[in-house]
């Protein structure tokens, strides 16, 4: 019986971070998606982990903050989007143009 400690352990040190499942499932979208909509499929896809959706919104979040994601608001719905490796995150649009 004190052998099923270190096997669960040792598979919860290799089973992927949430941070991992969501960057992943963004990185999988080919548009943008609600908080909702990513808790919903990673709960769909890991009964067992089953995060809520206010855990899911603070990783994406955090996502946002390093620069792995982006944000974009529509009315008062909130989508993430991943950033790919490739392109550079976004500039703030100026509102000055060259004349």
């Amino acid at each position: 019986m004190a052998d099923a400690a270190p096997k669960t352990a040792a598979a919860k040190r290799s089973a992927p971070t949430l941070v991992e499942l969501v960057r992943r499932h963004l990185t999988e979208q080919n548009e943008p998606r609600s908080a909702s909509e990513v808790s919903a499929a990673l709960n769909q896809a890991n009964p067992e982990r089953a995060p809520r959706t206010t855990v899911v919104r603070n990783t994406l979040e955090g996502l946002v903050a390093k620069q792995q994601a982006q944000r974009a608001k529509q009315g008062t719905s909130v989508y993430y989007t991943a950033v790919s490796a490739q392109e550079p995150p976004a500039a703030p649009e100026s509102s000055t143009e060259a004349s």
